[in-house]
């Protein structure tokens, strides 16, 4: 029996079942086409696109939207240059996008978080229960400053943004990938123990404005903000691995890139 777009949707779907409400469709492409390559990135960016049709790819798996918006709503972008581009270079291919942002991260454990605690080498520091609360062993402690050349060497980017004393010894680090919001960031730091938060993205006017008074007060806080591609992008490792598992005739390539903007 050949592998089909919707055949692999399907294995993506099972470990968590149907979804009422959720953003992860088929963005293009039939359920039915034959796929032999499954490219597998953070975005389905115009570039990755065209490697991915280039490296005989039927089908990118995507984790975040194809066109700029959460929903991949559309109408408002007709007639733009940029968005058109983009749609004529998918429809004339007929490439298969399916976007796997949702689910993934409903996975027991999340897909997104544990594959990025093995892309940084931290996952035996993870508490059982809740894999985003990190202890570093006594005879291992970091300051700021080591966690973020750690990051940086470890995620491929050159600079985080730090709030607090690059110094200050770490022992407890709460580990948010993505962006969940202040509030969770916020309850996260508030946790009896942990000293540092890593975050993908924040609103400035949250999370960094509690750090800076708290690190203004005296309290012993700190935070360092990847970027949000690059706190999530490893962990689309996890859709490869279960895919070449579940297929092993199938190709699964993983493609990453340059974050879109940079320290000028």
């Amino acid at each position: 029996m050949s592998i089909t777009v919707q055949t692999i949707i399907d294995r993506l779907v099972a470990p968590v079942g149907p979804l009422e409400q959720t953003v992860d469709t088929l963005k293009s492409g039939s359920p039915g086409k034959p796929v032999r390559k499954v490219a597998v990135a953070m975005t389905a960016t115009y570039a990755i696109i065209k490697q991915a049709i280039d490296t005989g790819a039927d089908l990118i798996i995507a984790h975040e939207p194809t066109f700029y918006n959460h929903l991949d709503e559309t109408n408002w972008l007709e007639g733009d240059p940029v968005y058109e581009k983009k749609r004529e270079l998918i429809e004339s291919t007929g490439i298969a996008i399916f976007r796997l942002h949702d689910y993934i991260h409903e996975y027991e454990p999340d897909g997104i978080l544990s594959g990025m605690l093995l892309e940084l080498g931290w996952d035996a520091y993870a508490d059982a229960e809740h894999l985003h609360l990190l202890t570093l062993p006594s005879d291992e402690a970091e300051t700021v400053g080591a966690v973020a050349a750690h990051l940086k060497q470890r995620l491929g980017i050159d600079s985080l943004l730090l709030a607090g004393d690059p110094a200050m010894a770490v022992s407890r680090i709460g580990f948010l990938p993505g962006a969940p919001g202040g509030r969770t960031q916020m309850d996260v730091l508030r946790q009896g123990g942990i000293d540092l938060l890593i975050a993908g993205e924040t609103n400035e006017w949250e999370t960094n404005e509690y750090v800076r008074d708290a690190v203004d007060m005296g309290f012993a806080k700190a935070l360092l903000v990847t970027g949000h591609q690059k706190s999530e992008e490893a962990g689309m490792a996890t859709v490869a691995a279960m895919l070449r598992e579940q297929f092993p005739e199938l190709l699964v390539d993983v493609i990453a890139s340059p974050p879109a903007v940079r320290r000028a």
